[in-house]
């Protein structure tokens, strides 16, 4: 039977995996280089035991600007039910940037991580102040750390990327491709993150495996370089032990729906208005603004 200090780091290590592991396929294991915040977890907690975290995947860390946005997602986590809703925003959408229309993605190359907030809170009405920013680096060093993972492929899947359905060992340099992998599906960065968010479910049921314990500490000291966050790790920490186990059944996976359209050569992601009113209304009546 585990000791209690081993489930206390094994919910806070799963939380976290699962708050960041996000659509673009991300690993974290362990705690994450934070700034310094003197809030308290109240901070991130809305009504009703409620916290919302952006997530962004970039294929760098390093730079605050000039780099876009792979990835961006929104974390809706319930500490009452132990439920989490994976709210993915296609990379393609067509939104407002300082005045201008674009896909949302641009907006980390122009302003980084706080014109991307700026961009979220407009475009969705929303209350939100904290994120993840996360390298593709990351997946690479952290599922090596670990020494590889076992991704289970589908028939759908499997057809898309042209390769044989079923459980694949794959390397870092491996699932990185999987996840990020686009142009074989019929509905192209939609087909993505389906692909991705299966993914997640996939990983949070290995990584929370007893026999991976161990291989934490390695992992994270893999991965802490590639990860930014301005969540400090009081509040994650605090807010990971409200979790005490991660029930798949819990995973709610819902996208923003539109189509998509081509202008000047480029294409786009319309959103359907009334989409964006049913996430408001269904995921993030807690965050509105006033």
């Amino acid at each position: 039977m585990e000791n209690k200090f081993i489930r206390i780091i094994k919910s806070i290590i799963i939380f976290l995996l699962f708050v960041v592991v996000f659509a673009a396929g991300f690993l974290l294991l362990g705690f994450f280089k934070g700034q310094n915040i003197d809030n308290p977890l109240a901070d991130i907690v809305g009504q009703k035991d409620e916290s919302l975290i952006l997530l962004a995947g970039v294929d760098s860390t390093g730079e605050d600007t000039g780099t876009r946005t792979d990835t961006l997602m929104l974390i809706k986590a319930n500490s009452k039910d132990n439920s989490v809703d994976m709210i993915s925003i296609p990379r393609d959408s067509y939104v407002s940037i300082n005045g201008k229309m674009d896909k949302i993605n641009a907006a980390h190359s122009y302003g980084g991580i706080d014109l991307t907030m700026d961009v979220v809170r407009n475009f969705l009405g929303i209350n939100l102040d904290k994120y993840m920013v996360i390298s593709f680096e990351a997946v690479i060093k952290g599922i090596d750390a670990l020494g590889g993972m076992d991704v289970d492929v589908s028939d759908k899947v499997g057809a898309a990327m042209g390769i044989s359905p079923g459980v694949h060992k794959m390397t870092g340099d491996q699932v990185l491709s999987y996840v990020r992998f686009r142009k074989g599906y019929q509905n192209a960065d939609l087909g993505r993150i389906n692909t991705q968010q299966d993914f997640l479910k996939q990983f949070i049921k290995e990584s929370s495996k007893i026999e991976n314990l161990p291989k934490l500490p390695k992992v994270y000291q893999a991965m802490k370089p590639y990860i930014k966050t301005n969540m400090s790790l009081k509040e994650l920490s605090s807010l990971a032990m409200k979790f005490k186990s991660v029930d798949s059944s819990k995973l709610n996976s819902v996208r923003l729906e539109g189509e998509g359209f081509n202008m000047g050569g480029i294409s786009y992601y319309k959103i359907y208005p009334e989409s964006i009113e049913n996430i408001r209304t269904t995921y993030l009546n807690s965050f509105l603004r006033n």
